[in-house]
C-alpha cells in the first residue's frame, strides 16, 4: 500500500521528473557539468582517503556487517551498499575541497555520488544511468536545500543530502513514481538535523551530518522499495498539504546543477575570497612575511568566527582564516598537503596566523548565502596599507575554474593514491560515462591496493 500523504504533488513533481528525465533531455552543457562534478567529488574522495576522519568512518561501515555490496574506498573491501555510502561520503567531505550551491546545503557532490556510485555497483548500472541519477540528484536535492533555507535556515549539507541521495539512488533502481515519492517521503521524515558542524570553535569530524545524510537517502530508496511509506518533502506546504511551493519548477528551463561552484581551496568557503584577494594583493605588491606587520579580514557574518589561530584539528584548520593566509605566504599555495593533519603544528604558518585578525562587516551581510564576500586589507612593516574587496571566489559559477584546472585537482588528488595510469583511465571513462556499460570499470580504476603511495 503506498501512503497516500507523501504523494502530494510537490513530491509527485519531484518523483516524476525523477521517473521519466532520460540522458537525452538534459542540456549538453549539464551532462558536461555531472560529469565533471562526479570528477572533482572522486578526487577529493580519494585525496581524504587518508585521513582520520576517512579511517574512522570505514571501520564503522565495516562493523555495520558483512554483506559485500560496494566497494568502502578507505580500506578496499566491500561492505553494504548503505554503509559503503556512509564512509565514502565522509571521506568526500573530510578535505572541505568539494562542490558547493550557494543558498542551499553546501556540498551536493559528498552527498550525492557515494550513494549513486554505491547502488549502481551493487547493481552493475550503465553509465549512462549514473548521469542520469546524478543530474536529478542535484535538481531535487538543491530545490529541497532552498525551501529548507526558506523555511528556517537550517544548516542543510546533511539535511538535503537525504533527498539528494533519495532521488538519485531512486534513479539508478528505477522505481516507479509512487515509491520514488515514497522515497522521498521516507527522507522527509528521517534526514539528520544539524545545528551546524561546529568547526569554527573545535572542528570535529561529523562535518554538517554529510555521512549520515549520504547514508539516509539511499536507506530511504531501499525501503521505499520494499514498501516502507513517508511524509512530506520541503517541496509540499504545511498548511493543507496540497499545494507545492511554487518555486524552483521542475521545468527543463532552470537548471540549479549549473549554479554550483568548484573549490580552488580546500577550506572553508568563507576563506576563499580572502585567499583570492590575499594573493593578489601579495603578487601586486611584492610583499613578503617579513614585510608584513598585520593583516585585517571583513567578512560577512558567520566568518568572522573562523578566526582561530592554533587549529587543534583538520577540520578546524580548514576553518581557520589565519592559519590558511599562514599557509599561503609561506608556501606560495593551500592545497591538502598545506591543510593537513600533519602540518597542524607547522611552526611558520602558525607564527604568520598571528598576524592576521578576522572581524565582521555589516556591510555585507546582505550578500551572504549568496555570496561569500570579504575584503582583505594588509598593512606593512613601513605603514602602507593595501586593501582589496572581493564578492566572488575562483570556482564560482561566474568565476569558473576552467577545466583543465578541474583535472589537474583531480589528478593532484588522485594520483598519489591510486596512481597515474589509474588517475588517467578513471578520467578518460568519466568523459564518456554514457558510453560505460557497467559503473565497475570506473570502480576498479579507484581501487587503493597496488597504488602507487
Amino acid at each position: 500500500m503506498i501512503s497516500k500523504q507523501a504523494v502530494t504533488p510537490g513530491t509527485q513533481q519531484a518523483a516524476e521528473f525523477v521517473v521519466k528525465s532520460k540522458l537525452e533531455d538534459f542540456p549538453p552543457e549539464v551532462v558536461a557539468a555531472a560529469k565533471l562534478h562526479m570528477l572533482d567529488c572522486i578526487g577529493v574522495m580519494l585525496g581524504g582517503l587518508k585521513t582520520s576522519a576517512a579511517r574512522i568512518a570505514a571501520e564503522f561501515a565495516h562493523e555495520m556487517g558483512e554483506i559485500e555490496e560496494s566497494t568502502v574506498f578507505a580500506t578496499g573491501r566491500k561492505g553494504s551498499s548503505v554503509a559503503a555510502t556512509f564512509a565514502n561520503s565522509n571521506a568526500a567531505a573530510v578535505l572541505d575541497y568539494e562542490d558547493g550551491h550557494m543558498g542551499s546545503y553546501h556540498h551536493p557532490a559528498s552527498v550525492i555520488y557515494p550513494p549513486i556510485l554505491a547502488l549502481a555497483e551493487r547493481e552493475n548500472s550503465l553509465g549512462r544511468t549514473v548521469l542520469e541519477a546524478s543530474v536529478v540528484a542535484y535538481e531535487v536535492g538543491l530545490r529541497c536545500g532552498l525551501m529548507l533555507r526558506r523555511r528556517g535556515g537550517m544548516h542543510a549539507t546533511g539535511a538535503t543530502g537525504a533527498f539528494a541521495g533519495a532521488a538519485g539512488t531512486s534513479k539508478v533502481l528505477g522505481l516507479d513514481k509512487q515509491h520514488a515519492a515514497e522515497a522521498l517521503g521516507i527522507a522527509g521524515c528521517t534526514f539528520p538535523i544539524s545545528f551546524g558542524s561546529g568547526n569554527s570553535s573545535h572542528g570535529p569530524h561529523v562535518k554538517e551530518a554529510i555521512g549520515w545524510g549520504a547514508a539516509t537517502g539511499i536507506a530511504s530508496t531501499l525501503q521505499a522499495q520494499l514498501g516502507f511509506t513517508g511524509g512530506y518533502t520541503p517541496l509540499d506546504t504545511r498548511t493543507d498539504g496540497t499545494e507545492p511551493f511554487p518555486y524552483y519548477p521542475f521545468d527543463g528551463k532552470n537548471w540549479e546543477l549549473l549554479k554550483t561552484y568548484f573549490k580552488f581551496y580546500p577550506a572553508c568557503r568563507f576563506t576563499h575570497a580572502p585567499l583570492d584577494s590575499f594573493f593578489r594583493l601579495v603578487k601586486e605588491h611584492n610583499l613578503t612575511k617579513d614585510k608584513i606587520a598585520m593583516v585585517l579580514v571583513e567578512t560577512a557574518q558567520g566568518p568572522n568566527t573562523l578566526n582561530t589561530k592554533r587549529p587543534i584539528s583538520l577540520e578546524h584548520a580548514q576553518y581557520s582564516i589565519p592559519f590558511v593566509f599562514g599557509c599561503a605566504i609561506n608556501y606560495g599555495k593551500v592545497t591538502p598537503t598545506e591543510v593537513a593533519e600533519d602540518r597542524l603544528n607547522d611552526p611558520a604558518a602558525l607564527e604568520f596566523a598571528k598576524k592576521v585578525f578576522v572581524q565582521q562587516n555589516f556591510d555585507m551581510d546582505g550578500l551572504y548565502p549568496r555570496r561569500y564576500p570579504a575584503i582583505v586589507n594588509i598593512t606593512t612593516t613601513d605603514g602602507k596599507t593595501y586593501s582589496m574587496r572581493k564578492e566572488t571566489c575562483t570556482g564560482d559559477y561566474d568565476e569558473p575554474m576552467t577545466v583543465d584546472q578541474i583535472k589537474d585537482k583531480f589528478r593532484a588528488n588522485a594520483e598519489p593514491v591510486i596512481g597515474k595510469t589509474r588517475a588517467e583511465k578513471a578520467i578518460s571513462l568519466i568523459d564518456g560515462l554514457e558510453k560505460v556499460r557497467s559503473v565497475r570499470e570506473v570502480v576498479e580504476q579507484l581501487k587503493v591496493n597496488g597504488a602507487r603511495r
